[in-house]
C-alpha cells in the first residue's frame, strides 16, 4: 500500500501561510491600537501636569494664557488621536473578520485532510485483513482423509 498523500496538501500549506499573514497583520494593528491608547493616556497626563503646575503657586495672566493655549493644543491632539484610534479600531475589526475567514478556510481543509486520512487508514486496514486472510488460507491444509485399509 502506498503512503498517505493528501492531494490538497499544497493548498493547505498556502492556507496556513495565509492564516499566518492575517495573524501577523492583526498583531500589528493591535500594537498600533495600543500605541494610540498610550498617546491618549500621555495627553491626559500632560494636561493634568500642566494644570497642576498652575495650581502650585502664584499665577500670572501670561501663565493662564499659556495654559489655555496648551490645553487647546492638547485637546486638538486628543481629537486627532481619537480619530486615528477610531480608524485603527475599524481596521482592527476588519482584520479580525479576515482572520476568522482564513481560520475557517484552513480548518475546512484540515478536516477534509483528516477525513481522507481516516478513509486511507480504513482502506489499509481492509487490505491488511485481506492479505492476512489470504496468507492464512494459503497455509491452511485441509485435514487428510485416512484411507481405511480393508
Amino acid at each position: 500500500m502506498k503512503a498517505f498523500s493528501f492531494r490538497l496538501e499544497r493548498v493547505l500549506e498556502w492556507r496556513q501561510a495565509q492564516l499566518d499573514v492575517e495573524q501577523s497583520a492583526l498583531g500589528r494593528l493591535a500594537a498600533e491600537f495600543a500605541r494610540w491608547e498610550a498617546v491618549l493616556a500621555s495627553l491626559g497626563n500632560a494636561r493634568a501636569k500642566a494644570e497642576g503646575l498652575v495650581q502650585s503657586g502664584p499665577v500670572t495672566g501670561t501663565d493662564l494664557g499659556a495654559l489655555a493655549s496648551y490645553q487647546e493644543h492638547i485637546e486638538r491632539q486628543r481629537r486627532i488621536t481619537l480619530d486615528r484610534r477610531r480608524d485603527c479600531a475599524a481596521r482592527l475589526e476588519k482584520q479580525r473578520a479576515r482572520l476568522l475567514q482564513a481560520r475557517r478556510e484552513h480548518r475546512l481543509l484540515e478536516k477534509l485532510r483528516q477525513v481522507r486520512r481516516a478513509e486511507w487508514e480504513t482502506a489499509v486496514d481492509r487490505e491488511f485483513e485481506a492479505l492476512a486472510a489470504e496468507t492464512y488460507l494459503a497455509q491452511w491444509e485441509p485435514p487428510r482423509r485416512r484411507i481405511a485399509k480393508p
